[in-house]
């Protein structure tokens, strides 16, 4: 099997990974943002409700999964010390394992509440 098909296989998988929904009865999320961590052989994803998980093995078998937000995922910062994952309204940075290291929101100053509006 050459890497190609391998990336094929692997994406058709990820598209049907279920996120752990927001509440006990809600139903999984799609993801909204991902990435592979090289150092650690996981692979992050985000979702419309603030959740990043971690999976790891051909599985896909979750390893960790954390609040980041209120709102969606729209990137996954892989760094030495942790995983940043920034929401439209906020920025957080956990542990690998899941706990948090630091949490930054904001407010919206403005009605549309976008990012840009704090650079105004």
């Amino acid at each position: 099997m050459s890497y190609g098909m391998y990336a094929h296989i692997k994406s058709k998988q990820v598209s049907r990974l279920p996120l752990p929904p927001p509440g006990a009865h809600a139903v999984p999320t799609p993801v909204t943002a991902l990435t592979f961590d090289n150092n650690q052989e996981l692979l992050w994803a985000g979702n419309d409700f603030g959740r990043v998980t971690s999976f790891y093995s051909t599985d896909l078998t979750q390893y960790t999964s954390f609040k980041a937000g209120d709102d969606p995922v729209r990137q996954i910062l892989l760094l030495d010390r942790g995983v940043i994952a920034l929401c439209s309204r906020s920025i957080h940075m956990a542990m690998r394992r899941g706990p948090p290291i630091w949490h930054i929101s904001w407010v919206p100053l403005y009605k549309d509440g976008s990012v840009a509006d704090i650079c105004r």
